[in-house]
């Protein structure tokens, strides 16, 4: 390279272009949402200049604190390429990069990965991850005394605190309402709210690794002497599916025409953990309830599997997703996402592949309580058109791309709602499945979805924002309960208590319920079926 040709910057004039070029083109989602909150108008004009240049002068700063002569162009490549990936997403979907986004991408395999892998995100990468890149790379970095160095960050700092105070002080009135009522647009601020997330991950990652005894709960845990009847329960953890596009909840199409036809009961008002796998299902089989639960800690306590083993309950997991999620310890797990264990696969492994094989594991468990854990691929997004064989494709047009922005509502919901039908034939084969098994056992499926997704209402899409800024359709989920010919309880005096708010947190007693469990931990006014049966309800109204 000809340094003669080359720009010549100090180390902080360089995070000073660099903080600019972030500032400029990788806070389109922010600018956005901005927008959509203060319209472009004479009077929020300067106040929308005044928060770029907030942005910019922040950024500067704290990229200013690595800013070392030998350590600067590796971070800033390093910033680059990270905010270029999150503009991306945050651009595309309206999702912010915060703690649970980055865990859930942790957690991503390679088949979701490439489901969101598109000519936009290759242009994004190019532009906004190489091309910049390569600029930093061919500037030649001046050397500075001790002393210069010195002045240029007083007086950088200096200056920048000044314009802080100054742009808080002119339009303190709109600042004010912007931290308190609209705490939702900082999430947007790139890249600063992914390094946030990234080292509040790294902290909690920090805690989690660290050598803390295990919580231990339900050590009392015991099948009573008077169960005489064995259990079959098939737990079945749902993908992204929203309640308010499931035909038994009162949707217009008929998303689930084959369960339509069995005895069971769709729970209307059920509200999620979190919107996210990667927080919902560790809370699903936590004792703890949503508001206690942090997904930091949730490793150290004992959970439902562990209980049910403690009871003697035979527990199998078998996985079509993204894993256990941490909730899996000591028990049996199998992972139906290859086609070396999954023997229905197409473009992808199907759900119902994980039904293949059942009756051996069933036959080994002999004298045993039986619970088996279906963990669905079922709505994940965005490539919702692959998430259904071929004659599962009802509803037309269907937007076959992952870049959602590119294809109307319409199209989306199409797809989405395919997607359903073939839940619907899933969850309509679990339930055939155990209905054999009446005469031994006393059979039963609890279906609950993780989280919801937004299919670009209020221009969102996909899932995974925080529980106070998530729509309503991340939150509420699909859920239901079949109960076989042995229960004691019926479904018809279930019914009643189908409109009632229940949420994940009554998962873990439900389950205890389901299992008729013995233990001290088990709450009988979070077992749905003890707490919302016809007599509950009507003395509660």
């Amino acid at each position: 390279m000809d340094t003669k040709k080359s720009i010549q910057l100090t180390s902080l004039q360089l995070v000073i272009v660099t903080s600019l070029l972030l500032t400029l083109f990788y806070n389109f989602a922010f600018l956005k949402n901005s927008l959509d909150i203060y319209s472009f108008q004479e009077g929020n004009i300067l106040f929308l200049l005044s928060l770029g240049c907030l942005v910019f002068i922040v950024t500067a700063m704290l990229l200013g604190l690595l800013s070392s002569r030998l350590l600067v162009k590796p971070i800033l490549v390093f910033v680059l390429a990270a905010a270029g990936m999150a503009g991306y997403f945050m651009d595309s979907y309206n999702v912010v990069i915060n703690t649970l986004m980055l865990r859930s991408a942790l957690e991503t395999t390679s088949a979701e990965t490439a489901d969101l892998i598109t000519w936009q995100l290759v242009a994004y990468a190019i532009f906004l991850c190489v091309v910049p890149a390569v600029f930093i790379v061919r500037v030649k970095i001046t050397k500075q005394s001790m002393r210069q160095v010195f002045l240029e960050r007083i007086k950088f700092y200096g200056l920048s605190t000044f314009g802080v105070v100054v742009i808080l002080f002119t339009f303190s009135d709109y600042y004010t309402s912007f931290f308190r009522e609209h705490k939702s647009l900082r999430y947007y601020v790139n890249p600063l709210t992914a390094f946030y997330s990234l080292g509040v991950l790294a902290a909690e990652s920090r805690g989690m690794l660290g050598t803390v005894d295990k919580v231990v709960i339900g050590e009392d845990a015991k099948i009573p002497d008077w169960d005489k009847g064995r259990e079959l329960v098939i737990l079945v953890v749902g993908e992204t599916v929203r309640a308010d596009h499931i035909s038994l909840n009162g949707y217009d199409r008929p998303t689930m025409p084959l369960l339509a036809s069995q005895k069971l009961i769709s729970y209307t008002d059920v509200t999620s953990c979190g919107t996210a796998t990667a927080i919902s299902v560790p809370c699903m089989f936590s004792l703890k309830k949503e508001s206690d639960f942090e997904i930091a800690k949730a490793g150290n306590t004992e959970n439902l599997l562990d209980v049910l083993d403690k009871a003697g309950v035979s527990v199998l997991w078998r996985d079509n997703n993204t894993g256990s999620q941490g909730v899996i310890e000591g028990i049996q797990y199998q992972n139906f996402t290859e086609p070396k264990v999954n023997p229905i696969c197409d473009i992808e492994c199907r759900d119902e592949g994980m039904l293949v094989g059942l009756e051996s594991f069933i036959a080994e468990a002999e004298g045993q309580d039986i619970v088996i854990v279906l963990h669905q691929m079922g709505n994940h997004g965005p490539a919702y058109y692959n998430r259904y064989p071929e004659e599962f494709k009802k509803f037309l047009p269907v937007c076959e791309t992952n870049q959602l922005e590119d294809c109307d509502t319409s199209s989306i919901v199409n797809a989405y709602d395919n997607a359903l039908l073939y839940t619907d034939f899933f969850l309509n084969e679990v339930i055939d499945f155990l209905k054999p098994y009446d005469d031994k056992f006393e059979t039963a499926m609890l279906y609950m979805s993780d989280h919801g997704e937004s299919l670009g209402e209020y221009g969102l899409y996909l899932h995974g924002l925080p529980n106070f800024m998530a729509p309503a359709s991340q939150r509420e989920v699909g859920a239901m309960l079949w109960l076989g010919a042995g229960y004691d309880v019926s479904i018809d005096s279930l019914m009643p208590g189908r409109d009632m708010p229940i949420s994940h947190d009554n998962y873990f007693h439900t389950v205890l319920g389901l299992m008729e469990i013995e233990t001290d931990i088990y709450d009988a006014g979070l077992d749905l079926l003890r707490c919302c049966s016809a007599s509950t309800v009507l003395s509660k109204e």
